[in-house]
């Protein structure tokens, strides 16, 4: 039994290369009539997985939404409340389609915030990827509308709707 189990991770070792986010920051940006500011997070959690017989990449990123930080523990209490953090603590991206170009990548999944699921396309710039190692870049925006999260707002007036979020993500593989 013991060669068995030896024999099948040999294999899949083989057909599949898994990659662990090990540093990453995403940054969202928030801008209101009267001023603007960015929350940001290097708590990301995640893998990127290589299916090497199929030549499909596949990604699954976690995020809790009470690591971020935007330097305003009032406005951070009430991002939370608004997310409904307590029912959904962390935004989840999963991979539908990767495709890899000589310095991008084309990314297309489901991202899932505040317990709705939206389709998402954005193209990361590419910094580095081989069999040990990955590194990306990229940003895409979203609106709090489409997942119900009802903008907040300072004097009577709200914030803007669009939320720009940039990331940086790099991994080595998982041995």
């Amino acid at each position: 039994m013991k060669n068995i189990l030896i024999f099948i991770f040999v294999i899949s070792s083989l057909v599949a290369t898994q990659y662990e986010v090990t540093s990453n920051k995403i940054v969202y940006y928030g801008v209101h009539a009267l001023h603007e500011w960015e929350g940001s997070t290097t708590k990301t959690t995640g893998t990127l997985s290589y299916d090497k017989n199929k030549k499909i990449y596949s990604c699954n990123i976690t995020v809790p939404l009470n690591t971020f930080s935007s330097g305003n523990d009032n406005r951070d209490s009430n991002m939370l409340t608004y997310c409904n953090a307590i029912t959904y603590p962390d935004i989840i991206f999963k991979s539908k389609m990767i495709a890899v170009n000589n310095e991008s990548i084309d990314l297309e999944g489901i991202i899932e915030f505040a317990g709705k699921k939206r389709n998402l396309k954005t193209v990361a710039h590419l910094i580095e990827l081989n069999e040990n190692e990955f590194s990306i870049q990229g940003e895409f925006e979203i609106l709090l509308s489409d997942f119900g999260i009802p903008q907040p707002s300072l004097l009577f007036i709200k914030m803007e709707d669009n939320i720009l979020i940039k990331y940086s993500i790099k991994g080595v593989i998982n041995e």
